[in-house]
Parts: structure tokens; sequence; C-alpha cells
């Protein structure tokens, strides 16, 4: 049964493509630089071509037809890992090197020749300069040269002065420090002006190269069949290379088994000279024992002997041939090479039990038959031996290798390189990868606070009202949004912050509630308005006052103007009846900032201010007091002292809850339990793990 994903490992998911989703421009920028990016990529690859050929590791049946035994030490190919080996040798590698000229390099210079597939092409077959002449610094950098037209160059030195002047087909040679230049272009395919980078390096550079871009292996299984793969910008140059090293192989292999049969040929003709003397010196001893007792006939009975005697010499011969065979790919321990000791062994044995059978014959015919049985035996090693001397000169004369050509590389048209859809879409996965990375960062760095439940848990304060961002846009700027649009979501918000805070306040008397946020622009303000006309809205009389000294904005809210306000009251300039303002909403009353005095902060601690509270709070039933940032000036934690609930706004994924914490010990700081404290999260962005009744207009 599938697991189900635990709902906080879907939250995190979910989360993760909200994110993206607030992010989406930033995202859409990445993908589109990384699909630029790869498109650009898979333009400025150049091209790269692919060519194989087949080669097939065989026996040669007909050679070991002509050899008999002896044919099985030729006729075996070695294993498929050993040729694999052999043909990555420097002995193979490096005669397609020397051939094909992999040594002297070149590659065409220019930023849109290149991007617009228009690059040119030389090939060379000779570049030498004097490397140990050229200052330490500048032997590794490349010489240039420039294409006059498509059969004339010019050549310059790593220090971009010209050497010499060349054709193509021609070597050209110049004096230079003391020394000479000699390059020889085979093939040049460029407009006039083109240039080219030319380098040379060492031999074993060239083949370690060479063996990077080169592959070799079996195709199948235990199928002998070996397949040369190379890969190369030029597909003409890369048939050529392939093509060379299969014919390197061929000739390396061809080369190495006439080589094995020429070291056994010289073997068998040192050794025959003896086998032979010792045949005439038997056949001598045989004649004259039989001219010395006269003719003596073998009678049915020493025939016998004597085929049996040499049927069982040919049969320890042939298996003494196959034990050195086998010994020459395994070792004496082996059970095959016990095998056939033992098989040895017990045809001596029975070899030795017919001496009693010879004992038992007059003994002229005992000397006859001894005597017989060396020359015979003696005549079939040296017709064995002149039979493989004559089947070893066939195999050293002729190209009998174990290997051979199925396949020559071909010409193809199209490339293997670049993979322009694999690299797009590795591209723009990247790219995607990286706006994660950078979304993540982002929220890392600039987030703040989400969940509420996270505030009640660290401060253990409640939070009374998530305000979502208003949905209608008042027709009237001077009406508050709550009364221009009393339906809008984020009015339903801040009625449940309305009906929280009313079930904290007393029965009788005024209630003062103080609004402060961490930083500007967090909306306290709009929530100071909105709250206040909803309280209005209850047939309360609510008092609205401005504290912010600074920079008040309430009387924007309303229409009216900022003079006439608290500052002008507390200093004693107008009584308090004249800062008072009738807004154009019922039961709301609005005391403006006033003119900006020497020291808000004074006023605000002053005793005047506590004595205007206390007078208020005879007059209206609710008075809501919109105060300054508190991280920023002291004002809102002077004006908390005089409050019964203080309301801290803090904007949503903005603020961490370290500064929440600080902010909040700020804003109350000396009040103790008597002030009752309470979070509101404005701007709120609703998810779809919120549940039912967030995301709603009307009802």
């Amino acid at each position: 049964m599938a697991s189900t994903p635990k709902p906080e490992e879907t939250n995190e998911f979910l989360e993760l493509l909200g994110d993206l989703w607030k992010y989406k421009f930033s995202v859409t920028l990445f993908l589109l630089l990384s699909g630029l990016l790869g498109v650009f990529a898979a333009y400025w690859i150049r091209p790269v071509y692919e060519v194989n050929a087949l080669l097939q590791i065989e026996t040669k049946k007909n050679g070991g037809a002509l050899m008999g035994d002896l044919g099985s030490l030729f006729s075996t190919g070695s294993p498929a890992e050993t040729e694999i080996e052999l043909v990555k040798s420097r002995r193979v590698m490096g005669a397609a090197v020397d051939q094909s000229g992999l040594e002297y390099m070149s590659s065409p210079i220019g930023f849109w020749d290149r991007l617009l597939r228009k690059e040119g092409r030389i090939d060379l077959q000779e570049f030498y300069y004097p490397k140990d002449s050229i200052p330490e610094d500048f032997r590794s950098e490349p010489w240039i040269l420039v294409a006059k037209d498509s059969v004339s160059y010019d050549l310059f030195d790593y220090d971009k002065k010209k050497v010499l002047s060349g054709i193509v087909g021609e070597t050209s040679v110049a004096s230079y420090l003391g020394d000479s230049v000699r390059i020889g272009v085979i093939r040049m395919k460029a407009k006039a002006g083109q240039r080219f980078n030319v380098w040379r390096r060492s031999r074993l550079d060239a083949i370690e190269a060479f063996n990077s871009a080169f592959s070799v292996g079996e195709r199948g299984k235990k199928t002998g069949i070996l397949e040369f793969t190379y890969q190369d910008i030029y597909a003409d140059r890369g048939v050529s290379v392939v093509n060379q090293v299969a014919n390197a192989y061929l000739r390396q292999n061809v080369e190495q088994r006439s080589a094995e049969a020429q070291k056994t040929l010289s073997f068998l003709e040192k050794q025959i000279p003896e086998v032979k003397k010792k045949l005439d010196s038997a056949e001598a001893e045989l004649n004259d024992y039989r001219y010395r007792v006269g003719s003596v006939d073998i009678n049915t009975e020493t025939k016998i002997v004597l085929e049996n005697q040499m049927r069982l010499q040919q049969q320890i011969l042939s298996l003494q041939q196959k034990k050195e065979e086998t010994v020459r790919l395994f070792n004496d321990s082996h059970p095959m090479v016990k095998t056939m000791d033992r098989q040895i062994e017990s045809i001596r044995a029975e070899l030795s039990g017919m001496s009693f059978q010879v004992k038992k014959l007059p003994s002229k015919q005992q000397e006859i038959l001894r005597l017989t049985s060396e020359v015979e035996l003696d005549k079939i090693l040296y017709t064995n031996m002149l039979n493989n001397i004559q089947q070893l000169r066939l195999v050293a004369a002729g190209e009998m290798g174990s290997v051979r050509i199925v396949d020559y590389a071909e010409l193809v048209t199209k490339p293997v390189k670049p993979k322009k859809k694999l690299i797009l879409m590795v591209a723009l996965f990247l790219g995607f990868c990286v706006s994660i990375v950078y979304v993540t960062i982002r929220k890392k760095f600039r987030s703040g606070v989400k969940d509420s439940r996270v505030i009640e848990r660290e401060l253990g304060i409640s939070v009374y009202a998530k305000i979502p961002k208003g949905t209608a846009i008042p027709v009237q700027k001077t009406m508050p949004l709550a009364v221009a649009f009393p339906d809008d979501v984020a009015v339903e918000s801040m009625r449940t912050l309305r009906t929280s805070l009313e079930f904290m306040m007393p029965e009788q008397g005024g209630n003062v509630i103080v609004l402060s946020g961490l930083i500007p622009a967090v909306g306290k303000s709009f929530v100071s308005v909105n709250l206040a006309s909803l309280f209005a809205g209850m047939d309360k009389k609510v008092l609205l006052i401005d504290a912010d000294l600074r920079k008040g904005r309430l009387h924007k809210e309303f229409g009216l103007r900022k003079d006439l306000g608290l500052s002008d009251v507390l200093v004693g300039k107008i009584a308090v009846e004249e800062g008072i303002h009738i807004t154009s909403v019922p039961n709301l009353s609005l005391m403006v900032a006033g003119k900006v005095p020497a020291s808000p902060a004074e006023l605000l601690g002053s005793h005047k201010f506590e004595q205007l509270l206390a007078k208020m709070k005879t007059q209206f039933d609710v008075i809501i007091v919109d105060t300054p940032p508190v991280m920023l000036v002291t004002d809102a934690m002077l004006v908390c002292r005089h409050s019964d609930q203080a309301v801290m706004v803090v904007e949503y994924n903005r603020h961490s809850i370290e500064a929440i914490r600080e902010g909040l010990n700020l804003f109350t700081k000396g009040v103790g339990e008597r002030v009752h404290k309470s979070i509101v999260i404005n701007k709120y962005v609703h998810s779809k793990m919120d549940g039912y009744g967030y995301k709603y207009g009307k009802y």
C-alpha cells in the first residue's frame, strides 16, 4: 500500500509552489535566460561526427588444417579483452597518429563565424618551429595562420610577427631564430581573412588525446566482433583515422603471428639435423645387424608387438605436444595438465608392460624388434618435423592473422553532438533549479513569520485577525474601506478584530485602544481608520486620535486639514473641542496630529496627554490612538502606558519572530499585565491550506 505523504511535506511542497508563483516574473526571467544560454550553447558547440569500423577476431581454420597438430599454436585467436588492449597500445595508436598528422593541430578563430557555423578549415601534414629558442612563457602559445585566398596563406608567430607565406599542397620553409620553420598545409577551406590557431603537440600528447576520442569494445558477449568508434569535428578525417587504426591493427596482428611462426621455424630448422643424424644412425645399426646375422624375417607375433609399440609411442608424442600447448595457457597445476600427465604415465606403463612379450621372443627377434622400432620412431619424428617446417614457412610467408576487417568506416552526414533538444532541456531544468534556489534564498533573507500559530506559540500573544489585501478600490479617497465596501474581504477580517477587542472592553466607561507597527508602511493607519469606522457602525461614539505628531496622515483619509490637532491641544494653543473634527462617518470623530512640534515625545509623555485621554474617556465609548512605528521612535511606548488595549500590527511574511518580540516588548514596556496585548497580521496571503472561509468576498 502506498504511503500517504505527511501534512508537513505536502504543505512545504504547496508552499514552494506558492513562492514560485509569487516570484513568477523572476522564475520566468531565469527560465528565459537559461533558455537563451541553452540555445547559445547548442549553436556554439561545434558539431561532432562519429564513425565506426568492425573487425572480427577469428581462427584461421585453413592454416590449422595445413599445419595439423602444430596449427593450433597459431590458429586460436586471443581473448577480446587482450585484443582491445592491443588496439589501445601506443604501437597501434601511434601509427594512426603519425599517418593522420594528429600532432599538428589547427582551430578556426572568430566568434560570429563559429556561432553561425561559417568556420573555415585547414589540415596540416607538417608543422615545425624551434620551441627551445622561444621564451619559455610563450612555448605553448599557438601561432596564427591567415588565409589570403583559397590556396595561399600567411603564417605569424606567437608575437604576431609574420614568418612566411605559403601555398596549399607545398611545404613552406623560412629561417627563424637561427633555425627554420616548416609548415605543410594539405587542405584549406577558408575565405580571405579568416584566421586559425596552429600549434604542434608532442607525439605522446597526441596519442593520449586520440585515445580520449577513440573507443574500442566487443559488440555483444563473446562474439569476437570488435567495434572501433571515433569522434571528430570533421567526418572525413574521422573516417581516415579509424580506417588507419584498423589497418595498423591488422598489420600488427599479422606481423606478430608471422614472427611467432618464424621463431618456431628457426627452432625446428636447428633441431632437424640432429633428428636426421639419429635416424641415419638407427638405420645403419639395423642394416649392420642384418648383415652380421643374416636375413631375419619378422614373424606375425613380432609385427603385432612392433605395431603396438609404434601406436603407443605416437600417442605419447601427441599427448606431449598437447601438454606443451596447454602449458602455454595454464600452469602445471591445472586439471587439464594433470589429466594429460596421468594419460602419458598410463601409456608408458602399458608400453613397459610389453617388455614381457618381447622377452618371450627369440633373441634375434628381440634385437630386430628393438632396432626396427627405433628406426620407425625416428622416421615419424623426422617426417612430422619436415611437415611442420613446410607449414611454418607458409605461415611466415603469408598473411595469416587472426583478425579480419568486416566493415571499414564510412562517411556520415549527421552529427552526434551537440544534442540541441537535450541541451535546451538541461538548460531550462538548471534555470528552474537556479530559480528555486533564488526564491529560497530570497525567502530566507527577506521573509518573515507567516503562520499565526508561530507567533502565539513563541510570544504567548493572541493573533486577533489576519487581514488580507482588499479587493475593492474605494470610489472616494476620503471614504474608509469599511464604509465604501463593507463586504470586502479585508473588512470582514477587521470585523473579527473588532469583535475580539470588544470582548476585552469594560461595560462602563471609555476604552483606549492603541495601535502601532514595527516599521512604516505595515498598514497600521489603514487598520486604525477602518477599525474606528466599524466601531462607529455599532452606534458607539468613537474618537480616532492621530498620535503620529511627526508624519501623521489620518487627516487625508477623511479629507481634513492637518492643523488644529493633538499637538496644538497639548501645547495649549487651542481648546480640546477645537481639535476634535467631525468626519463623514456617523459617530466617528477625528483628532488630527496638528502642526509638527519641536519635541513630540515630550508632549506624548506629558501629564497633559494623560489628562486629555482621561477626559475623552468620559465623552466617547471607544478611543483609538494611531501611533508612530515602535522600532523608530519611543512615542508609541509613551502612549501605550495610558491605554487599555495595545494592538501591534505586523505585515505578513516581512518580520522575523525576534523582531516582533523586540517590538512588542518596546511597545508595552512598563505596562505589565494591566494592558491587554494582541497582534494583527496585515496584508495576509491566503493559501490553499487555510481551509474554508478565508477567501471569500460576500457570503
